[in-house]
């Protein structure tokens, strides 16, 4: 145990500064007095210059310490006492995807990796957020529970950087975009329109003009009901009108589609990664729904597999029309007000066939409720911290939702687990090279 003095030296603590060897990964918790309510904070340092950088702050030489508890008078991180001081030489485990188990033969070169930090305390301080943020050098909230530090974007990405292909690979199957209130907003759009993508949007008959004006002769519309203040009807028109086997339905909030590989995500500026999407899927008899998975969800330092299997599609979904017509609902593909993607992802699982959520192919879509439009002023009104929003998905399938309330309102919790139908390959399947270039071009 390592004794500090009053002033907050520690006492034979050695050159910190000329420290150059990697210890295993430690554990510090630290205890920090100011104010009455304390809070617990993981905090990753990606180096060892990281690592110097805070206990020069603190005085402290954390590379050293598993667990340390400390208490502090009232200035930051100053008179401080060490009660207890544990070293840890646990050894980091290496932890990779095996594609082989995933069946990604002549797919996209994909690879991920557990990341670990170079080092890992556990913080826990009752000082303010500001304190924290100067300190950290990084905004820190209440709702904050780990940092990086220095700050860490959680998706790696190639800024102003994007992948693309020289090849002309377009996808097979139409694309339409369900838009409302956006004309002037459809990041789908504007994004596919980059891309060189083809697409239709559906909107509403009252809208065609504004958005016509944009868009041209892409924006269609029908004769379904608008007085359901939802995006049902108009998703059951499409289903009824598209003639092709499969058709892709994507929401009108994704801001730039994405490839993950080597834990950093890239922009994608060309049509191809739709068609590694068809011809991925298209390789078996089973999957009713498939699609792209959140860029939000996808953090940098997890070990991530290039997609996952029976789970929820919703926002950028590959259909398939011949599965679709097996689980309509009085001749309906889709029903219900609310969580219309997770309840057709259960009807398709219930009924013994697979999704796939790609997680190397990936679209940033906007957090709902953040954008003027759509359902945020008709759908997510009801103003009871999203209960019946959640009680709905549950009513429907009671046998695998839970409704639970946190951070402030409630959230449906599906049983995923329960599905372990595997997925059945075809004899025969496309092959081909998709071209992505990962030497970066510069954006223009």
């Amino acid at each position: 145990m390592e004794q500090i003095s009053a002033n907050g030296q520690i006492i034979n603590r050695g050159n910190l500064l000329n420290r150059t060897t990697t210890d295993s990964l430690q554990y510090v918790r630290l205890s920090l007095s100011y104010e009455d309510t304390m809070r617990t904070i993981q905090v990753r340092f990606d180096s060892i210059s990281a690592v110097e950088s805070i206990s020069k702050k603190i005085n402290m030489d954390l590379i050293k310490y598993r667990s340390v508890d400390m208490n502090t008078g009232l200035d930051l991180f100053g008179n401080t006492t060490i009660i207890t001081a544990k070293k840890d030489n646990r050894e980091k485990k290496h932890y990779e995807i095996n594609c082989d188990d995933f069946e990604w033969t002549d797919m996209p070169e994909y690879r991920s990796i557990k990341v670990y930090p170079y080092h890992h305390i556990e913080l826990k301080t009752n000082f303010t957020c500001d304190q924290l943020s100067d300190f950290f050098e990084q905004p820190i909230t209440e709702k904050t529970k780990s940092i990086w530090y220095p700050k860490k974007d959680k998706h790696e990405k190639g800024i102003n950087k994007y992948i693309y292909t020289s090849d002309d690979i377009k996808p097979r199957y139409p694309i339409y975009i369900i838009s409302k209130g956006r004309a002037e907003t459809c990041l789908t759009a504007q994004t596919l329109m980059w891309m060189g993508v083809d697409f239709y949007i559906v909107v509403e008959p009252n809208e065609i003009g504004p958005y016509q004006s944009i868009y041209g002769n892409r924006v269609i519309t029908g004769d379904f009901d608008t007085t359901t203040a939802s995006s049902i009807p108009v998703r059951n028109w499409i289903d009824d009108h598209v003639t092709s086997q499969k058709y892709w339905l994507l929401d009108d909030n994704i801001r730039y589609f994405w490839r993950m590989t080597n834990n950093i995500s890239y922009r994608v500026k060309s049509p191809a990664i739709f068609a590694a999407v068809e011809d991925f899927t298209d390789r078996y008899t089973n999957v009713g729904i498939s699609g792209m998975y959140h860029l939000g969800l996808c953090k940098n330092d997890f070990c991530i597999p290039p997609y996952y299997l029976n789970t929820r599609v919703y926002s950028m979904s590959l259909m398939n029309k011949e599965i679709n017509n097996q689980i309509k609902i009085n001749g309906k593909l889709w029903r219900g007000r609310y969580n219309e993607d997770t309840d057709l992802c259960l009807r398709i699982l219930k009924a013994g066939f697979c999704t796939i959520n790609f997680a190397t192919f990936l679209g940033d879509k906007v957090a709902s409720m953040r954008m003027k439009g759509g359902n945020t002023d008709s759908v997510y009104t009801d103003n009871d911290d999203r209960y019946l929003f959640a009680k709905s998905l549950q009513d429907q399938h009671p046998d695998c939702v839970t409704v639970t309330k946190k951070f402030n309102r409630y959230h449906h919790h599906v049983d995923y687990k329960r599905f372990q139908q595997q997925l059945k390959i075809k004899d025969t399947y496309r092959i081909q090279d998709y071209n992505f270039k990962l030497e970066l071009k510069d954006e223009t």
